[in-house]
């Protein structure tokens, strides 16, 4: 995965972990929801300026956007929940499938 991919990515978890829209990150840090969406899906490098105003609402520090150790990859991802899986007791994937079906 590229740089900005992750930058994206990361920026998106932090976001989602907040439980805010992509709109509301937006105008909270004055930007454009679509600048916004852009940077989420590694379009294009974000400058500085920006990752800071996103910083800042999100209250994290800039050095977090470039901590990419805490932004596995799709594949890394898919890879530890076979391992959970094969590990599991049918009571734990019973409880696993029931969470995703409600999501």
């Amino acid at each position: 995965m590229d740089t900005k991919k992750q930058i994206g990515l990361i920026v998106q978890q932090l976001r989602k972990r907040q439980g805010l829209s992509q709109e509301t990150l937006a105008a909270a840090a004055k930007l454009d929801a679509k600048s916004l969406s852009r940077l989420e899906r590694g379009v294009h490098y974000p400058a500085i300026e920006t990752l800071e105003r996103i910083a800042t609402v999100l209250n994290v520090e800039l050095k977090d956007f470039f901590d990419f150790t805490a932004a596995p990859s799709t594949e890394e991802l898919r890879k530890r929940l076979r391992q959970e899986a094969d590990q599991a007791d049918e009571e734990k994937l019973r409880r696993v499938v029931s969470w995703l079906d409600s999501q």
